[in-house]
């Protein structure tokens, strides 16, 4: 079952992020979706509506610096998001 709630769906993008780093899967395509999705639920947006209306378009004009510093931040959301888990579910990080 596809998990709607936001926490589920962000769930999703976690294990699909940090399943294209552990096994170094180019898919930038995915990636930026993956950033989109991010930035849309620390927004606060609806994370069912912000999937179903995602346009690859979204990155248009988006200069290549601008892009690095968001991946960056994207991969700092990750881990700090992995930590948080862990801490409540009592395990090391």
């Amino acid at each position: 079952m596809v998990e709607t709630s936001d926490d589920g769906i962000l769930a999703e993008y976690m294990v699909s992020y940090w399943s294209m780093k552990h096994e170094k899967i180019d898919r930038p395509t995915k990636l930026l979706e993956t950033l989109y999705i991010t930035e849309r639920y620390q927004a606060g947006d609806s994370l069912r509506e912000a999937r179903s209306v995602y346009d690859h378009a979204v990155w248009n004009g988006v200069s290549v610096a601008e892009m690095d510093r968001r991946l960056a931040d994207l991969d700092q959301f990750m881990r700090d998001r992995v930590r948080e888990r862990a801490a409540q579910w009592g395990q090391p990080h």
